[in-house]
């Protein structure tokens, strides 16, 4: 039985702290002990379940993650190295990765409570930033990791190598490196492949690449890729999930290799990735004459 929650939500989002308010209502009627991040600075009845994250990170029995995919990202990128299962409730956009409607959050979360749900593990990436003249950082991914040449779109010249083995320099607008889970995100619009999420491998995909015979490409998850700019390095920024932008540096180089950490995302019912590309691609199969 859970009995300890902490939610994460994006303040931007609109009427986003009476939607809160309620999901944490409903939980502590239960008898449910419930914390909210010190960074969502909100006032007021919510102000009293205010803690630091590294608090909810060793307390917390489960995360819900309150908008969309992308406030799911954020919260794998924070609570993932804790182990902590993860429940996205939608708040109304595509959502492939956010389980239940907001519409549906009693019936969501009763199940979850209760234990009648089952937890994915997906693959996660490690990235690195690596240089002579600085100190290397490290980040993690749930999605993807884009390498472009700062926030605008322009040519970039990116030496690539595959567990040491040169591959090829990609002459694009950027390089996507995604997981499974990230194949239908910013992959599947540069013209990536759909993977399923249960698949070991990360994927490569070229953002609008200047030879027409360099396509995406797949390799196994225990392979590390590293990616050497050609192009002044002080002009390249990688992002990640969507959400982060590092600059690269003078010299710099990226590595990217699985995460020793996976995000475990909460599942209600049996309901195939099929299905899901159905509702969400309307992959609907229907012909027309």
């Amino acid at each position: 039985m859970i009995e300890r929650v902490g939610i994460t939500f994006n303040p931007g989002k609109k009427d986003i702290l009476e939607k809160v308010e309620s999901i944490v209502r409903w939980l502590k009627k239960r008898g449910v002990k419930v914390f909210v991040p010190e960074e969502s600075k909100v006032s007021g009845y919510l102000a009293r379940m205010l803690i630091p994250v590294e608090e909810i990170k060793k307390t917390a029995q489960l995360i819900v993650s309150l908008g969309g995919d992308g406030t799911l990202c954020k919260s794998a990128r924070e609570f993932s190295p804790a182990g902590v299962p993860i429940l996205g409730i939608n708040l109304g956009g595509l959502g492939f990765l956010t389980e239940v409607p907001i519409n549906k959050f009693e019936e969501g979360l009763k199940k979850t409570l209760s234990g009648n749900c089952t937890v994915e593990h997906r693959l996660m990436l490690q990235t690195r930033i690596i240089g002579k003249n600085f100190k290397s950082q490290n980040f993690i991914a749930l999605n993807d990791v884009v390498i472009s040449k700062s926030f605008v779109p322009r040519i970039v010249s990116l030496k690539t190598f595959v567990s040491g083995e040169f591959v090829t320099t990609y002459s694009a607008d950027g390089l996507i490196v995604s997981t499974p889970t990230g194949s239908t995100a910013y992959s599947l619009s540069a013209g990536g492949p759909v993977v399923h999420p249960s698949l070991k491998v990360i994927i490569l995909s070229p953002i609008c690449a200047h030879t027409l015979a360099v396509r995406p490409l797949i390799v196994s998850e225990e392979e590390i890729i590293r990616i050497v700019p050609e192009s002044p390095a002080e002009d390249i920024f990688i992002t990640i999930d969507g959400q982060e932008a590092h600059p690269v540096r003078k010299q710099g180089e990226v590595e990217i290799e699985k995460s020793p950490y996976q995000a475990r995302l909460i599942r209600l019912k049996e309901r195939s990735f099929f299905e899901v590309l159905q509702t969400k691609l309307r992959w609907s199969g229907v012909t027309y004459k």
